[in-house]
């Protein structure tokens, strides 16, 4: 069973928007409505989120790990290779846009509820000017 996994640097903010998007191409720009959107709980968990299947079954998930998107995606592939597992079961897409580092800081705020509506407000806007950005990184996966 082939797992997809959006790597970036938080797993509720531009991962779980590419995700979605990959599940459903006719996704409007209503972040509000993405289960886990700027879930400050959720990604303090450090596990990826499972945001459904795709048109072929594949397993969707979203990932935060950190600063070096880069980084982490190359140590994982190098993992799987070690570990002896197929390609086919795998598949890692990161997910960078210019604003991500403002978007994690902003994250912060959404441990505070009352600032949250607020976080989630700008973070939504900074998605918003970065959509067709993160539209483009999101492959035609043919397996």
């Amino acid at each position: 069973m082939m797992n997809i996994i959006f790597l970036g640097t938080t797993g509720v903010h531009q991962t779980l928007l590419a995700a979605g998007m990959y599940i459903d191409p006719k996704f409007n720009r209503s972040y509000h409505t993405l289960s886990y959107f700027n879930d400050y709980q959720q990604e303090a968990g450090g596990h990826p989120i499972y945001i459904g299947r795709d048109y072929a079954g594949r397993r969707v998930h979203s990932l935060g790990v950190g600063a070096d998107v880069e980084m982490v995606s190359k140590t994982i592939n190098q993992l799987r290779i070690i570990l002896d597992s197929p390609a086919g079961e795998l598949q890692l897409i990161p997910i960078m846009i210019k604003s991500q580092r403002l978007i994690s800081w902003l994250h912060k705020f959404a441990r505070l509820a009352w600032l949250k509506p607020l976080s989630s407000y700008l973070i939504a806007l900074l998605l918003n000017r970065e959509y067709d950005q993160i539209r483009q990184q999101i492959p035609h996966l043919t397996n």
